[in-house]
């Protein structure tokens, strides 16, 4: 009887010190997975992507967010690729601002909003160039890859450029058709160009910021808007439109840039997977994702009672391209008056915009 007592003591203690040795080990292991976890999130280096987009919007999260997780992916740790989204580091026209002088690192921007600063990029924005995000995108990039845009963006680093689908018209409370129909509507201006071809329309044009476009709608500052349909959707302008008029009048660029300094102080890791997601295959993936939502928000509008889509007739394209014929003629001379090859540019963006859009 005393010998099973001793037993089950020494039992006891041996299950207590190993217990205790198991806890020991946990611990240090724990500690360990801590310690990594800590070095880990230090040795990373942040990059705040800015964007004027609300953070649910379909660019922001689907195109911007799912970016920045396959550069984090790539870089396994190395890099921290942080959206601010929502116009929160700067306002839509400050976004290329807030990059070169260091508040953002990396900002998705529409060029149209930097006064001067992207003159043949905004070859995009004339009347009828283009129908899909694709063949825009497409364009852009080659014609950065073939040296056409490099004096404009000298002042960045270039990620990656793209274009929107066809701007239709979109109005609140009075269908357009007819060019004359513009004369004396209140309609936002998202470019210098866009602008220009609203006022040959006879309409007035009001400077609004896209996030802006649905309280002014709303609130009658605006009768309507040039925008893709993804636009529609982002800022739920289905709820303050009823009349849709598909004319493709104008367009937009739209460019991923990064700080010059803050690209060339990565090491060669982080920027491989910068690289990796660049140029073309940025601008194929997005414009891929791009059209197809718009395709999908068009359906979306097609489908909400109330809503009218009219398509403009070859007769009805045929005045609007008559009218609005002096725009891109007007363009020429201001790329030439600025010493640019905007002939150059132009033949060049055509035959690549027809091979996608026909």
């Amino acid at each position: 009887m005393k010998k099973s007592k001793i037993n089950a003591k020494l039992k006891n203690k041996l299950i207590y010190l190993g217990e205790k040795m198991i806890k020991k080990k946990l611990i240090g292991f724990l500690f360990g997975v801590f310690s990594l976890s800590l070095f880990s999130s230090a040795s990373a280096t942040e990059l705040k992507l800015a964007t004027f987009e609300p953070p649910k919007a379909f660019i922001a999260s689907k195109i911007l967010g799912a970016w920045a997780e396959k550069v984090n992916k790539c870089a396994n740790g190395k890099l921290n690729v942080k959206m601010y989204a929502g116009g929160v580091l700067g306002s839509p026209p400050k976004q290329y601002d807030i990059v070169t002088k260091g508040v953002a690192d990396i900002s998705w921007t529409v060029l149209g909003y930097i006064g001067g600063q992207f003159p043949l990029s905004s070859v995009i924005e004339l009347p009828f160039l283009t129908r899909t995000s694709a063949a825009g995108s497409t364009a852009l990039n080659t014609l950065y890859d073939e040296g056409y845009l490099d004096k404009e963006m000298s002042g960045i680093h270039l990620i990656g450029l793209h274009s929107n689908p066809g701007y239709q018209i979109h109005m609140k409370d009075t269908k357009v058709m007819d060019p004359s129909d513009f004369k004396g509507k209140k309609m936002r201006v998202p470019s210098k160009i866009a602008g220009t071809i609203l006022k040959t329309l006879g309409a007035t044009g009001v400077k609004v910021p896209a996030p802006g476009t649905y309280e002014a709608l709303n609130k009658g500052v605006l009768d309507g808007t040039p925008f893709p349909y993804t636009a529609v959707g982002s800022f739920k302008l289905f709820e303050v439109t009823k009349y849709h008029t598909e004319v493709n009048i104008t367009n937009a660029t739209f460019g991923l840039i990064m700080n010059k300094d803050k690209y060339k102080s990565l090491d060669s890791v982080q920027k491989k997977c910068i690289d990796k997601f660049s140029g073309h295959a940025f601008s194929g993936w997005a414009s891929n994702l791009i059209d197809r939502q718009n395709a999908k928000m068009k359906e979306v509008v097609a489908n909400t009672p109330g809503h009218e889509i009219a398509v403009a007739s070859p007769a009805v394209l045929a005045k609007y391209k008559k009218i609005l014929k002096p725009i891109e003629k007007d363009w020429l001379a201001e790329m030439k008056g600025k010493g640019l090859d905007g002939d150059g540019v132009l033949k060049r963006a055509r035959q690549i915009i027809k091979k996608i859009d026909g």
